[in-house]
């Protein structure tokens, strides 16, 4: 491709970020499609979050930021403009510039599974969800499928401030949905979500008990990478159907692009 002065800058934000597919997959597509823009990883010190947001808003050529973790919840500070699903979610991933040092964002991470989940033709509507992990990807997930017609969904965190706090805004937002914290009975659970850290480590505890997961039943894996976690492995080895995930990925690219206004 051709780097100039015209070339339009996307930054994908985290920490850590050598772990992000983002910048090139959509640096590739934007080569495929002739669009003159770059996605660049760009890591930030989480204690420097605050600072580095708020000069960002100053750089003119700036055309927008994918953030990961951890900077997902904080970045919803920085936003004057939100989707409903960002207000419940209390998360962005998605953020672009909307003028006189103003942003708009939107959490795409939950559009990303729910198309994902629909592309593997697994319905949504009145399905029983338990999600392990209410940070900015799980809060995220949460907001899609409340959305998209779950009937009952708990919120299980290490914080459980952060889980209530997520759950309150899901009942306010979407009050049509039987939201809760903690866990569930297994056996009443069609959907399993893992949006928590667990399984990017070597050792880390699985974040959700093998023994719950058999046929019938589904994981999303929302882990990047590794690709295939121990959860992911363990899942698959009790006959679960596994979405990893690469596919939510996927299923988040055409509403990226369309939020960045590339498509």
């Amino acid at each position: 491709m051709k780097i100039d002065g015209k070339t339009a800058l996307y930054l994908v934000v985290g920490d850590p970020i050598a772990q992000v597919k983002s910048p090139g997959l959509y640096t590739d597509w934007c080569v495929a499609h002739g669009v003159n823009a770059i996605f660049v990883p760009f890591q930030i010190d989480a204690a420097e979050g605050p600072q580095v947001f708020d000069a960002l808003r100053h750089v003119p050529n700036l055309a927008g930021l994918i953030v990961t973790i951890p900077f997902k919840p904080l970045a919803v500070d920085y936003c004057q403009v939100l989707s409903p699903r960002a207000r419940a979610a209390g998360a962005v991933n998605v953020i672009r510039p909307i003028g006189d040092g103003k942003w708009a964002g939107d959490a795409l991470d939950g559009v990303g599974c729910v198309a994902a989940l629909r592309a593997r033709g697994a319905g949504i509507k009145e399905k029983t969800v338990q999600l392990v992990g209410a940070g900015g990807a799980g809060a995220s997930v949460a907001a899609a499928l409340a959305e998209a017609g779950a009937a009952r969904l708990a919120v299980d965190d290490l914080d459980p401030r952060r889980a209530a706090d997520l759950a309150e805004r899901l009942r306010r937002e979407f009050p049509g949905v039987e939201t809760g914290t903690g866990r569930l009975d297994p056996k009443e659970v069609t959907i399993f979500v893992n949006a928590s850290p667990a399984g990017m480590a070597e050792g880390d505890p699985l974040p959700i008990d093998p023994a719950d997961l058999g046929p019938g039943k589904l994981l999303v894996e929302m882990i990047m990478q590794p690709a295939r976690t121990r959860l992911f492995a363990a899942a698959e080895a009790a006959g679960c159907a596994v979405v990893p995930g690469s596919e939510v990925l996927e299923g988040q690219q055409t509403e990226t692009l369309r939020f960045f206004n590339l498509s």
